[in-house]
C-alpha cells in the first residue's frame, strides 16, 4: 500500500487563509497555528525547524529567517485538527 503522506491543515470553505502564527513556549516545544481569515485557529502542529538556507544558520541580518538562523520545515509538520 502506498503511503499517502500527511494531510495539509484544514480550511474554512469560502474563507481566506490568514497565515501562520508561531508560539514559542518556555521549556516546551514551539507550536505553529494555521489561522483562518475569520480569526479561528484551523489546525495546530508542533513546530519543526531547518537551518536557514540563505544564511546557513548564521542568522545576523538575514531577511529570510529574521536573524534566527532557522526556518519552519513545512514538510516535517504534522497537523492536528483544532477543536472548534
Amino acid at each position: 500500500m502506498a503511503d499517502i503522506g500527511i494531510p495539509p491543515f484544514h480550511v474554512h470553505p469560502g474563507h481566506a487563509f490568514e497565515g501562520f502564527e508561531l508560539l514559542e513556549r518556555v521549556g516546551r516545544s514551539a507550536l505553529l497555528l494555521a489561522r483562518c481569515g475569520c480569526g479561528v485557529v484551523l489546525d495546530v502542529a508542533e513546530a519543526r525547524f531547518a537551518r536557514c538556507p540563505d544564511c546557513a544558520g548564521g542568522g545576523g541580518g538575514c531577511a529570510r529567517c529574521g536573524g534566527s538562523g532557522r526556518i519552519v520545515d513545512h514538510a516535517a509538520l504534522e497537523w492536528v485538527q483544532n477543536i472548534r
